[in-house]
């Protein structure tokens, strides 16, 4: 079974998918997922999955980082878009309190809305949070969203985890707990159940320890899930596994094997 990345901007020009794309095969990268964050990258990310159609799975979403480029508007024309192009999920969205022009009402408006789509939809989530896990939590239960999804780039607690995980989450796992330092972080990994995480890089940003000063991409996953495995005592190829069929469930796609 091969690797795969549950959260990448592989549209970004820093990454080049013409010569990426075939380096990544050829280490045996079986999918990645690739959301856009907000209305003007959504050609993008729908281009590139019709560029790689077996690789590239893809969301749609309005994210917090963008609220100053966000229109209400954006929301309707991000209904369209899913009914058009079906989407695999939605996002990249969510809440993200350190922000330095942290428009918190703003924030949980387009967040709420965002949430009413999925569930019409029934899609699932892929979710941007910091320092709001709480306030994100209570928001899902307050529009009974029950259809899952990735909770990107989680460095949150034991506890934390498991309320995601309860309300039928994964954790996407990816550069930060490969840093000395994150040692909350790497006991709330070695806690989670197998099908509780996805890998994932978010290249080209959050580069891990062992990449510094390179750019961020897919390629990164391999050596991440043996920081996984080394952390859960399980090997590699383990870790690969139970996080590709994790992807594919969250997702709601049927894979043999």
């Amino acid at each position: 079974m091969g690797w795969v990345d549950s959260h990448c901007h592989l549209n970004f020009d820093q990454l080049e998918p013409l010569s990426l794309v075939p380096k990544m095969m050829a280490a045996n990268c079986e999918a990645v997922l690739v959301p856009a964050t907000e209305l003007t990258l959504f050609a993008d990310v729908i281009a590139l999955k019709k560029q790689y159609p077996d690789l590239v799975y893809f969301a749609l979403g309005l994210h917090p980082y963008f609220l100053q480029c966000h229109k209400l508007s954006h929301l309707e024309q991000l209904e369209t878009h899913i009914q058009q192009y079906q989407p695999n999920a939605l996002g990249e969205f969510g809440l993200d309190f350190m922000l330095k022009n942290n428009d918190q009402e703003q924030q949980f408006l387009y967040l709420r809305e965002q949430i009413k789509i999925a569930n019409r939809y029934k899609l699932p989530l892929v979710i941007h949070c910091r320092k709001a896990h709480d306030q994100l939590a209570s928001e899902l239960k307050k529009l009974n969203f029950t259809h899952g999804g990735f909770i990107h780039g989680f460095s949150g607690s034991v506890q934390q985890a498991k309320r995601y995980l309860d309300m039928g989450f994964v954790l996407g796992l990816g550069g930060a707990l490969t840093y000395e330092r994150a040692l909350a972080m790497k006991k709330m990994v070695a806690a989670l159940p197998d099908d509780g995480f996805t890998l994932e890089t978010d290249s080209p940003d959050m580069p891990p320890s062992f990449a510094q000063g390179e750019v961020n991409t897919p390629l990164n996953v391999p050596k991440i899930a043996e920081y996984v495995a080394d952390i859960r005592k399980q090997s590699q190829q383990q870790v690969i596994n139970q996080t590709t069929r994790n992807f594919y469930r969250t997702l709601k796609i049927n894979k043999e094997g």
